[in-house]
């Protein structure tokens, strides 16, 4: 059967609610402030799953406030919400929805004509809910000039016209980083933008099947949902950057990693592959202290639960690899290296804890209520029901049993796509939001352990929410160019995701050893990214490591230092990611919308607020010709100045990292090789002035490891000209003796030196340049 509202006949209101409705269906229209307006389609005749409706509250958080600054007026064919400066239009015959600003449309608008044959209605149920096989259809008009963004983890360029991405998270070892679909992780909000406004489409359901951008009609766009409910956000911002934060409002902050977690850090599946996996991971540390490379700790990989019979077995360390598992990682710590543990859903149906819990009741359940047994990682196995408040909670007590009562850092949650493709399977309804669920048990089990602490968790899989509790990373990326290349388009459109904190397996997770220069170019992307760590399998045993090439040794090296060197710009861009929502790694065309220069496949970002890095991501080439969007002049990597507007030849030979900072600027920088806490000794401001007005910043500093909302933490706040410097400590909650910044100027020259034990809270200082 098809549904569709039409002919509405009536309205009412009841709070910041609005309801149109006829003889068998609602729309309702919810305003929020901020001009976030959720829409929401009710079928009187149909019974939601209450799976889809318990699972749809953990898309979105308690942070919307209601708004009734609105008004509505009653036409002879439409329905008008007046709210601020946006115009809700209701067609009373078809139920579409036309948004508008300043009478441009941000949104919606009736399709096609009498000429075309599209669908006539934006939303369209169809199925039976008794059994089980409701579907929801959402078309758009597709404006010519519209571009989209966003969705997660997809391949390809950052823009998504023309194409259909598939919401089902899968484990993609090997992908092509341009082409494959689907990958790890799926996000249901996407930023349009078209004729400089900017707006974004968050659909807050749990059983998304896919979006297409104009793939199969260039007259509009859709959204297939399962089951429901059907409703989706529609976000007005000033511009991009608005739209996210907004995004963010709805589904959910980022949390705040521990400052440790954005240093250099090693991994290699094969350490704990092999028999003798302790010596391996102490060689390794041996070796970065003997070639003194800075390293805060490992990812460690799940060799350590793999069994004599070469199955893998969680929470069940293999004690002939690891006789004394808890005084070995104890000691670890004490060294001061960070250990994160690699942990996967699946229980083997050969585990021995396998019968235990299924009497528990702990498993994903088929139709029947007996544990649903899938192909897994080593055999069948059952997976772990994280929506089982009981299961959850002793997931979380052996979390602590086996890793963080003995020093562990972190959690790495592993393999937890949930790749559940059997409908019938009751939780399958939800399976979008299981990873979400285990990283929420991690990040809680940290918590319940150290309270005051920041945690440390990964997740390889995702949905909308998944930044509440973890951060995450590419996943098993190819040794190749094009994966290096669009790796970068990731880091960019998983920040337009809400996806904060990304990273990518430098040289390569899979396939061949990297070269030499494919393995020195990834670490140079990685100088500005919040992630460095080469991670790797190779079937020989032979992992990639700094030294794997001993003429790349010291560029490497260097490169990891100089990521260390600029450790407090990177937390700063992550304290403004958590605060304001504010992306790392930033499209150029969309950070420079009036730049019709930018284009949309440009490789190179900004990374913050001030630092646009030079990437070169194809084999053999040492020069590119950068162009420096026009709304601002340039510095390059020298302090030479350029005007913006214009292209610049650069060269890189391997090793040389290049970037250029933008004109007003104050770039942190520091001399430690070690994470230890963020009030740094001595923090070295780079001056870069601007030839006009001032630009303004901040700087933020805490000890890298304590919850924000306990407020343990300085700020200062500055504004940067052409001849002075107003730098002012609007928080001073920490005194720390013996510490010192340094302004430079971009010849490194020293300009003033201020001992922070004499500024006072609220106290500006003017510097002359």
């Amino acid at each position: 059967m098809k549904r569709f509202i039409h002919q509405i006949s009536k309205y009412y209101i009841e709070e910041n609610n609005i309801y149109f409705q006829n003889q068998t269906a609602k729309l309702k229209i919810s305003i929020f402030e901020n001009q976030i307006i959720l829409i929401d389609y009710i079928f009187s005749d149909i019974d939601i799953n209450p799976y889809l409706q318990k699972g749809q509250k953990y898309l979105t958080s308690d942070n919307l406030v209601k708004y009734f600054d609105f008004k509505i007026v009653d036409e002879i064919s439409n329905y008008k919400i007046l709210v601020d400066n946006l115009e809700i239009k209701v067609t009373k015959q078809s139920a579409n929805i036309t948004i508008y600003k300043n009478g441009e449309i941000l949104h919606g608008g009736e399709l096609g004509s009498s000429d075309i044959v599209i669908p006539d209605y934006q939303f369209r149920c169809i199925g039976d809910s008794k059994k089980d096989n409701l579907v929801g259809k959402f078309n758009f008009p597709l404006e010519k000039d519209a571009h989209f963004y966003g969705l997660g983890d997809k391949g390809g360029l950052i823009e998504r016209n023309n194409k259909l991405f598939r919401f089902f998270n899968r484990d993609s070892l090997g992908y092509d980083a341009e082409i494959s679909d689907p990958l790890y992780k799926s996000v249901p909000f996407f930023i349009k933008e078209v004729k400089n406004n900017t707006v974004g489409l968050y659909f807050n359901q749990c059983d998304i099947d896919y979006m297409d951008f104009g793939k199969e009609s260039p007259f509009f766009y859709s959204i297939k949902s399962n089951g429901g409910p059907f409703s989706y956000y529609f976000i007005d911002g000033e511009d991009y950057k608005d739209v996210l934060y907004k995004y963010y409002l709805i589904s959910g902050m980022p949390l705040f990693p521990p400052l440790f977690s954005f240093g250099f850090l090693g991994s290699s599946m094969n350490y704990v592959e092999s028999d003798d996996a302790q010596n391996r991971i102490l060689k390794y540390f041996e070796t970065i202290e003997k070639y003194n490379i800075p390293c805060e700790g490992m990812y460690v990989s799940s060799g350590y639960l793999k069994a004599n019979d070469g199955k893998r077995y969680a929470f069940l360390w293999n004690k002939d690899k690891f006789p004394d598992y808890k005084n070995y990682l104890t000691n670890l710590s004490k060294r001061g290296y960070n250990l994160i543990m690699n942990i996967k859903p699946g229980i083997l149906t050969t585990h021995p804890w396998y019968e235990m819990l299924a009497k528990k009741g702990y498993f994903i359940k088929d139709e029947n209520g007996n544990p649903y047994v899938e192909f897994y990682w080593g055999g069948e196995a059952s997976l772990i029901d994280f929506s089982n408040e009981d299961a959850r909670a002793w997931w979380k007590e052996e979390l602590k049993n086996q890793y963080l009562d003995h020093g562990c850092s972190g959690i790495w949650n592993d393999n937890n796509e949930f790749e559940i493709e059997d409908s019938e399977i009751p939780v399958s309804k939800i399976k979008s939001i299981l990873p979400i669920l285990m990283s929420q048990a991690s990040f809680e089990a940290f918590n319940e352990k150290h309270p005051n602490k920041r945690a440390w968790n990964y997740s390889r899989s995702g949905y909308s929410g998944i930044q509440r509790y973890a951060r995450t990373w590419s996943g098993d990326n190819c040794s190749n160019w094009k994966s290096l290349k669009f790796n970068q388009y990731q880091s960019v459109s998983m920040g337009l995701s809400g996806l904060t904190f990304y990273g990518h397996d430098l040289g390569g997770f899979y396939g061949e050893r990297p070269s030499e220069e494919l393995l020195i170019r990834a670490c140079e992307s990685a100088v500005f990214q919040p992630r460095f760590v080469i991670h790797s399998w190779r079937e020989d045993d032979i992992p990639t490591e700094p030294w794997t090439y001993t003429s790349a040794l010291d560029k490497i090296r260097g490169l990891i230092r100089a990521h260390y060197e600029f450790i407090p710009y990177i937390y700063n861009a992550a304290y403004n990611a958590v605060i304001k929502g504010r992306p790392l790694d930033r499209s150029l065309k969309l950070e420079f919308m009036d730049d019709e220069n930018c284009l949309v496949d440009e490789v190179n970002s900004m990374f913050g607020e001030d630092i646009l890095k030079v990437l070169f991501v194809n084999q053999n080439e040492d020069t590119r010709n950068i162009y420096l969007p026009k709304s601002t002049n340039w510095y390059s990597k020298n302090g030479q100045l350029y005007e913006g507007g214009s292209t610049v030849e650069v060269k890189s030979e391997l090793g040389d990292y290049q970037y250029f900072v933008r004109e007003g600027s104050l770039i942190c920088t520091t001399d430690v090789t070690k994470l230890k806490t963020a009030f740094f000794k001595k923090v070295y401001f780079k001056v870069y002035p601007t030839l006009k007005g001032f630009r303004s910043g901040s700087y933020f500093e805490d000890d890298g490891s304590t919850k924000l909302e306990l407020e343990k933490y300085n700020l200062y706040n500055y504004k940067v000209g052409k001849s002075i410097i107003e730098f002012t400590q609007t928080k001073k909650t920490i005194v720390e003796e013996n510490r010192e910044f340094v302004f430079v100027d971009t010849q490194n020259k020293v300009i003033k030196t201020l001992n922070l034990n004499d500024l006072k809270e609220g106290e500006t200082v003017t510097i002359k340049l």
